[in-house]
Order: structure tokens, then C-alpha cells, then sequence
């Protein structure tokens, strides 16, 4: 009889332990609105290869830097991605060696009013990804009482990763390399007497940036 009271109680005791387990996993406690077992990053060798994720982001040096913006949408389906990032209000590049130190010492500034484009990829392991960018940049060159507006076009590559802090939340650091294919002056046009190139982006085309951002699975 004894035997049989430890029985029934020690039964009694699991089925409590175990209900609000079972209740958490039916409930989700970390809710939809991050991608599953990113809560905890560890670095795998797998890819991230979830069935349908969407991701927003944005640059951290356009506004701490060029005192602008710039804000991306990412779509992840398995392996492919696809990007869409849009700019504004991008200045201070003459500070960024755009412009000759004779045009910098005259006052000339040179901003970007908007930047638009997108890029396709895969993701290669764990949240690392590489990306092949077409961007369109509009440029406005203001030296004196003459202002220049001019277009490029970049198509180039993009190295990523994603580094998961809480829940959805992750910082991505990105390395670019989107060189010049397209102007719409040619180099060497005259500013002031001086010789203008189209601008580039970054070091001849290369730079980097840190995005910060939320993402979270569809599907």
C-alpha cells in the first residue's frame, strides 16, 4: 500500500514538472519574431537556411559619419537572398578625399541626395553571405556659384556576416567592393577650371560598413 502512495505521488509530481514544459513549447516563449535557435549564436558550418526570413537593417556610419541615411530590406529564402537598400541625404564626402585639396580649400562640397539598389546571393556558412550589387548613386558637386549634378552606376560584390545579439536583433558587418561602371560625365570634366572624376565609392571602390537591424522567420 505504501509502495503504491510513493507510486501515485511521485507520478503526480512529474506530471506537474512536466505540464508547463509542455505548455512553453506550445506556446513558443520566444515568439515568431525571430529565426529559430538564432537566440543563442554559436558559429556552425552549416548555412542559416531558413524557409522564408525578412530583414531589416540600416547603416551605422552613414549617419554617424556622412550625417545621412541608409536602410535595407533582405528576403532569404534557404540559401538565396535577395537585397533592396536605399539612401539619403549622404554629405561630407569631400572630406573622404573626393575632391582635390585645392577645390576642399575653395569650400567645394560634394553629397549624395539619394543612392537605390539591390543585390542577389547566397549564404555560405553559418550567417556569413556574398551578394552582386547593382547601385545607382546621384551625386550633386557644389563649388562656388557652380553646382554639378552627375550619376554613376556600381556593380560589384558584397562579403557579409550577421551576428545574432537577442532574439532577432544582430549586427552585420559588410566589406564592398562596388567600382564605377557607368558615369554620366565623362572624367575630367571642368569645375572652376579644375578636372573633375565621377566620384567613387569608398577607396576606389572599396569600403565597409556595420548594419544594425531585426530579422525574423515567415515560414
Amino acid at each position: 500500500m505504501v509502495n503504491a502512495r510513493w507510486k501515485a505521488t511521485l507520478a503526480l509530481l512529474c506530471a506537474i514538472a512536466e505540464a508547463p514544459a509542455a505548455h512553453a513549447q506550445e506556446a513558443d516563449p520566444h515568439g515568431p519574431s525571430a529565426p529559430a535557435n538564432r537566440f543563442a549564436h554559436r558559429f556552425r558550418l552549416e548555412a542559416h537556411t531558413p524557409l522564408l526570413q525578412l530583414s531589416a537593417h540600416a547603416g551605422l556610419l552613414q549617419p554617424i559619419l556622412l550625417r545621412g541615411f541608409n536602410a535595407a530590406l533582405d528576403v532569404r529564402v534557404r540559401r538565396f537572398v535577395l537585397s533592396y537598400s536605399h539612401g539619403e541625404g549622404i554629405e561630407g564626402l569631400e572630406a573622404l578625399g573626393a575632391l582635390t585639396p585645392t577645390a576642399q580649400s575653395r569650400g567645394a562640397t560634394l553629397s549624395m541626395p539619394f543612392s537605390t539598389g539591390g543585390g542577389v546571393g547566397v549564404t555560405l556558412i553559418d550567417e556569413l553571405y556574398v551578394l552582386l550589387d547593382v547601385k545607382f548613386h546621384r551625386y550633386a558637386l557644389v563649388d562656388g556659384d557652380q553646382r554639378v549634378e552627375y550619376s554613376t552606376l556600381t556593380l560589384g560584390g558584397e562579403v557579409g556576416y550577421r551576428l545574432f545579439l537577442w532574439k532577432g536583433a544582430h549586427l552585420a558587418l559588410a566589406v564592398r567592393y562596388w567600382p564605377n561602371v557607368w558615369t554620366s560625365i565623362p572624367n575630367g570634366t571642368a569645375v572652376r577650371g579644375e578636372s573633375h572624376r565621377a566620384a567613387e565609392q569608398g577607396f576606389h571602390g572599396l569600403f565597409a560598413n556595420m548594419l544594425f537591424g531585426w530579422a525574423f522567420d515567415v515560414l
